[in-house]
């Protein structure tokens, strides 16, 4: 058996497991680190998952590193086993980040004491007997199908790029010539300024570099647009767009396009023009978010997205105006 074939083997494996509600996370997650470490992928979460979150040491530090579905609210109870209620100054001691491994959450799953700390703190600030805080049943599960839901996600885009990768490349591959063919023909500079990226995409990943793709890629949107439209295409008393306008460029281009149309043509093609304009639409919002990459990092996949949405919108296009 082929190391794919492992691969694929171990993944639908492991997917047929996560829909058991009865098996253990951590024999899924120990199936996804084998798949990622045998994929040569970031295992990362899955390890944090396997292990705990012992690397920060603070519960600020936790509450900010954990994923969401860690943080839990704490129940409090007194020596009697009443609740505690947290004055409102207080309420930010129930906010709790889970930092144990899935294995001891699964394995504590009726409910989870804290120890220590919080409850130390808490008794002598409210000078009350508090005996506790836990967290319960129902927020411990909450983690434990948040860890299986992920995994499964995990193993479904395994099988998908496994299984469908070859095809999907192919048919990417054939967009890909087919726009780089009609752009050498109306827009020179796009398809310069296309090739030179994706080209070297595979060779810098730093986030200033994958910032770049994306200016590049709105960059290569204009010139598309303003290769396709004509200022011919506008009626009396209508304002000419600006070369940022890349959508209206778009929107006048389909509208006078579809005029040289017959009705039974229009019919058919409507539906494909709408989802353009919106597709397009928001492909460039997305460019447009990712060329201002204030407070997080533009990846590698995010430069990636940038160049594949490109030229699939483009083809798109394309093939509508039959140009």
């Amino acid at each position: 058996m082929s190391s794919r074939e492992e691969i694929v083997a171990l993944a639908y494996e492991a997917r047929k497991e996560a829909f058991r509600d009865d098996s253990s996370v951590g024999s899924l997650l120990r199936k996804c680190y084998t798949i990622c470490e045998m994929m040569k992928r970031d295992v990362e979460w899955v390890r944090l998952e396997l292990f705990g979150y012992d690397k920060w040491k603070t519960m600020g530090e936790l509450r900010d590193h954990v994923p969401r579905y860690r943080r839990v609210r704490l129940l409090y109870r007194d020596i009697y086993g009443n609740p505690v209620f947290l004055e409102p100054k207080l309420s930010h001691l129930a906010d709790y980040a889970v930092k144990e491994s899935i294995g001891q959450i699964e394995s504590s799953i009726d409910g989870m004491y804290i120890a220590g700390g919080t409850v130390d703190y808490l008794r002598e600030a409210l000078r009350s007997p508090i005996g506790s805080a836990m967290i319960s049943n129902v927020q411990l599960k909450g983690i434990v199908e948040s860890v299986r839901n992920r995994a499964l996600e995990l193993v479904n885009n395994v099988i998908l790029e496994m299984e469908y990768g070859d095809m999907l490349s192919t048919i990417f591959e054939e967009t890909r010539k087919f726009v780089d063919s009609k752009l050498l023909e109306i827009c020179p500079s796009a398809i310069e300024k296309l090739t030179k990226i994706y080209r070297d995409l595979p060779k810098d990943s730093s986030s200033l570099a994958c910032s770049q793709v994306a200016y590049a890629c709105r960059d290569i949107l204009q010139d598309f647009t303003d290769s396709i439209y004509k200022d011919e295409y506008l009626t009396p008393g209508e304002k000419a767009p600006t070369r940022e306008q890349t959508k209206r460029k778009l929107a006048l281009t389909l509208r006078a396009r579809m005029e040289e149309m017959k009705d039974t043509e229009r019919e058919l093609i409507e539906s494909q023009i709408d989802f353009l304009l919106s597709y397009f639409g928001r492909l460039i919002e997305f460019i447009q978010k990712h060329t201002h990459p204030t407070g997080f990092e533009v990846t590698k996949e995010d430069a990636q997205r940038c160049v594949v949405y490109a030229y699939l919108v483009m083809g798109d296009i394309l093939k509508a105006l039959k140009t």
